[in-house]
């Protein structure tokens, strides 16, 4: 049995960075970040997803250095 090797330097392509918050926004669809369901238990303050547990912040509650992002 033998080993090849490869001289070319292999780099994995770079991920487009994302600026967004995740966040559980009433209107709109919500799949779970974790592992992809719909289903949520919505709280007065996160929202938990119904399968893997994954919490999120709710939008209208989610405040940074005192704005609203809505």
């Amino acid at each position: 049995m033998s080993i090849q090797t490869c001289s070319a330097a292999v780099r994995a392509p770079e991920l487009p960075i994302r600026r967004q918050s995740i966040l559980y926004r009433r209107a709109a669809p919500n799949p779970c970040p974790g592992c992809g369901q719909n289903q949520w238990l919505v709280g007065r303050v996160m929202a938990e997803c119904a399968f893997c547990e994954t919490a999120l912040p709710l939008e209208q509650n989610f405040r940074f250095s005192g704005l609203s992002l809505a």
